[in-house]
């Protein structure tokens, strides 16, 4: 069974988060939520998310891609986190996935993770960083190698959905995607 890191953090984007947390869980995966501190985590919309663990006691484990959702404040939360800059680092080192939609590439460029790639965010995310080595894309979802990135709340169930399909393959996606009825 694969698994699957989603950090989380207060203004993290809801419809993001529960979006790949639920598809990632209809398709059984193994996935841990983890926030920044214990206790609920009020997203920017206001929802409120319980968090099974906090990111320290999460870092311990490996997984098979880690996740992070974007929204605001969150995003800018979650990159103010050393332990988390260093989670996605060991990640990536060890050739397993890392994916962030949203203005949560933010954090992976912020952690040099986007150097040399393709990647797309919420439109003026990562142009505001002037990446020059980023080749920058306006699709809703960019694969490049092991660095998976998304555009924002609208495109969260494609990026769920491609992320388990290069987790568990084509049959896999459709088994989730069917009873989901997207046209």
């Amino acid at each position: 069974m694969a698994s699957i890191l989603v950090p989380i953090a207060d203004g993290s984007e809801e419809l993001e988060a529960v979006t790949l947390i639920d598809l990632f869980r209809r398709a059984g995966f193994d996935v841990v939520v983890a926030g920044l501190e214990p206790g609920p985590v009020r997203c920017a919309r206001g929802t409120v998310l319980v968090p099974d663990t906090t990111l320290e006691q999460a870092a311990a484990a490996h997984y098979d891609l880690i996740v992070v959702p974007g929204g605001q404040p969150g995003t800018d939360n979650l990159d103010g986190s050393p332990a988390l800059k260093d989670l996605l680092q060991r990640q990536h080192a060890a050739g397993r996935l890392v994916a962030a939609i949203c203005a949560a590439p933010k954090i992976l460029a912020n952690a040099g993770l986007l150097k040399g790639r393709r990647a797309t965010a919420y439109p003026g995310t990562l142009e505001s960083l002037q990446l020059a080595d980023t080749q920058l894309s306006a699709a809703a979802v960019e694969i490049d190698g092991k660095v998976v990135t998304s555009r924002g709340p609208g495109t969260a169930m494609d990026f769920a959905l491609t992320l388990i399909e290069l987790i568990a393959g084509r049959d896999k996606r459709q088994q989730v995607e069917a009873p989901l009825q997207r046209p």
